[in-house]
């Protein structure tokens, strides 16, 4: 046989009538296939019994379908061959048929090669080469992985053809390799299943009756423990709910987030909330109006994150005293112990009374709170450092209308023990508003805040209104300044401010200094805003921009600076062939600075000037991202190529920004 295969490998090798040689070469591998002493020196045929294809389609086993299907006399005259030599002259036989395009009779050989010897590679890897070369690639991944599947038990390094199948599947695997995500390891399904929310997970539950079993077992019990809902699902039934809540495990859910479209009723809410003593993250998103928190003396000691939302203020007058069970002040006092973050958007009513009732919270360190523009009532800020001593960081608005100061002379008294580590600030407005005493006081609240503790624990503050351009003269008592009765400024020190962020706010060039300068020198800032003043006749350009910029010649070069804004500025017009313009020189000065916001209502009617600006930073900086106006407009297109050319990004300003929120701390 051994003699056969290599005169036939000779042939098969010529270079000379290529044809001639095949067929020579197919008559020396015929005559070694039957000289096999499996045959006994009679004429094996082919079972054709099998049906590898229709098999691989149904998801079947091609490994029992070569080794137990035979309904032909072939089955009971002879029996399975392992010879090497015989396996061998059948497979030159087919890879012969395929040099001569032959691809139906190499399938036949290569089936054979199967049926005999359906523990052995060989088989698998040439039908499955065959099926790939017909670009029948579905069922040449199935045949590579049933050899795969057939050789489990044998290495890779003592089968050369063994190797040869994973690399002739690899390519196939991007688009036929399904696998149950429940065979992997446990915590791979953990991290996989996680990112569905939970009423997402119960239907998976249908996918079979092993999934199921598996995903309800004790072993996945932490997928049940974040109970996330879905935006677009109604919500479990009660009896779902439960079910789910034992799955859970000891301790019930972690996490609960409601959604919008839930129909959460009391009955749910109280089991929920009862069978989950080990909560830590509970997120309510627009509450039924009607209902209610349980009243148990019931403590949620892990319990860090709450937050709600829910029309608290349909009317000033619709709550009262006795009305405290809807709200959830019991629930939150059970858990003053560990809740350090707390967000309310539609405040309650009661946080407005003269005599507020506020739950106690001495360890929360995070605060954002939001109420409703149909209410225009002050809110008053103090007894929230009374109800909350330890805060770190207050967001404040949007849909906070007003801002009570009183007792100002409080805030100033004591402004070395109201909240001591306070060290983020941010207020946000989204709408105008016209009354000058409101944004007086509001200004005032803002001050006293910024003030407390001489400002030294201070990282970050942000004051951002969304507020129309045109509607800018309706809030000229906030955009004049930011500090009132500016008179203990020396006493002040922002030393660890790291970002100052205002698109309105003006600050005079004593502000400016006060609040930035000592943050530069320590080389903490790396985030400042300018606001130009507000012009007033005719709004032309005037000298007072320049000079308003000139009061920051102090910051000049800051190392530290990565990120300014700009805002309101008008300067005038210059040449076409002016290569200078202050402000493009002034930002010049900052090495390390990476992103600038710019915008300026002015600009509206002068846009070639703007792109003739921005094009001037762009050519003495080395900015990464620029934000500015109608970014998309046809006058800003050969802005937006010189951008590209040296790999900065223009992005849109009049998309919201997102920031991030609780803010990251430095120590």
């Amino acid at each position: 046989m051994a003699d056969f295969i290599q005169s036939g490998r000779q042939w098969y090798a010529a270079n000379e009538d290529k044809i001639e040689n095949y067929k020579r070469a197919l008559t020396l591998f015929t005559r070694a296939m039957r000289s096999c002493p499996c045959a006994r020196g009679l004429k094996r045929g082919r079972c054709t019994c099998k049906d590898f294809e229709k098999v691989a389609s149904q998801q079947n086993s091609i490994y029992r379908e070569a080794m137990y299907t035979c309904h032909c006399d072939v089955g009971r005259s002879f029996s399975k061959c392992d010879n090497l030599h015989h396996i061998e002259a059948l497979d030159l036989r087919a890879a012969t048929f395929v040099a001569m395009g032959l691809l139906g009779h190499a399938m036949k050989d290569a089936e054979w090669i199967l049926e005999l010897a359906p523990q052995l590679p060989d088989g698998y890897l040439r039908l499955g080469n065959i099926a790939h070369l017909q670009e029948n690639d579905d069922f040449a991944w199935k045949m590579y992985t049933s050899g795969i599947e057939a050789n489990q038990n044998t290495t890779v390094e003592s089968s050369p053809k063994l190797l040869q199948l994973y690399e002739a599947r690899k390519p196939l695997n991007r688009l036929f390799f399904r696998q149950d995500p429940l065979y992997l390891p446990a915590e791979i399904v953990t991290q996989i299943f996680s990112c569905l929310a939970c009423d997402e997970l119960l239907h998976c539950l249908g996918v079979s009756k092993q999934w199921a079993y598996m995903l309800t077992s004790p072993i996945y019990a932490p997928l049940w423990r974040d109970m996330t809902f879905s935006e677009w699902g109604g919500g479990p039934s009660n009896d779902e709910l439960r079910k789910m809540l034992s799955w859970a495990g000891d301790g019930g859910a972690r996490k609960i987030v409601t959604q919008r479209n839930m129909a959460l009723t009391d009955s749910m809410l109280t089991m929920l909330l009862e069978a989950s003593p080990s909560l830590e993250h509970l997120e309510f998103l627009d509450l039924p109006v009607d209902l209610c928190f349980p009243l148990n003396r019931k403590t949620w000691n892990r319990l860090r994150y709450f937050s709600f939302k829910k029309s608290w203020l349909a009317s000033h007058d619709r709550f009262a005293a006795d009305l405290v069970g809807e709200l959830p002040h019991s629930f939150l006092q059970n858990a003053a112990s560990s809740l350090e973050h707390l967000e309310v958007t539609g405040i309650p009513a009661q946080w407005y009374d003269e005599v507020p009732l506020i739950p106690h919270l001495p360890n929360l360190k995070i605060l954002r709170m939001s109420g409703t523009v149909r209410i225009n009532v002050p809110f008053p800020m103090y007894p929230l450092s009374i109800a909350f001593p330890s805060l770190e960081q207050l967001f404040i608005g949007p849909g906070l209308s007003h801002l009570d100061p009183a007792p100002l002379s409080i805030w100033r008294e004591r402004r070395q023990d109201i909240w001591p580590h306070l060290k983020v600030l941010i207020f946000e407005l989204n709408w105008p508003r016209s009354q000058r005493h409101v944004d007086i006081d509001t200004r005032l609240m803002l001050h006293s805040l910024m003030c407390l503790n001489r400002g030294k624990p201070l990282q970050h503050i942000r004051f951002h209104f969304e507020i129309y351009e045109y509607m800018l003269c309706m809030v000229s008592g906030i955009v004049d300044s930011l500090f009132s009765d500016f008179d203990d400024d020396r006493a002040l020190d922002f030393q660890n401010l790291r970002s100052f962020s205002s698109n309105l706010f003006c600050l005079s060039p004593k502000e400016a200094r006060t609040l930035l300068s000592n943050a530069i020198q320590t080389k903490r800032l790396t985030s400042f805003d300018i606001n130009f003043p507000e012009h007033t006749g005719a709004n032309h350009p005037t000298s007072r921009d320049l000079s308003h910029l000139r009061s920051y010649e102090w910051a000049r070069g800051a190392p530290s600076i990565q990120e300014m804004g700009l805002y309101h500025f008008h300067f005038w017009q210059y040449p076409e062939d002016h290569e200078h313009h202050p402000l493009a020189e002034f930002v010049a000065t900052f090495p390390n600075l990476r992103t600038l916001s710019i915008c300026s209502l002015y600009y509206d009617w002068e846009q070639p000037e703007l792109a003739r600006l921005v094009d001037m930073i762009l050519r003495v900086t080395h900015l990464e991202t620029i934000y500015m106006k109608d970014v998309n407009h046809t006058v800003f297109a050969q802005l937006r190529q010189a951008a590209q050319q040296r790999g900065v990004r223009l992005m849109d300003i009049s998309y919201r920004r997102q920031y991030q929120w609780p803010v990251r701390l430095e120590a």
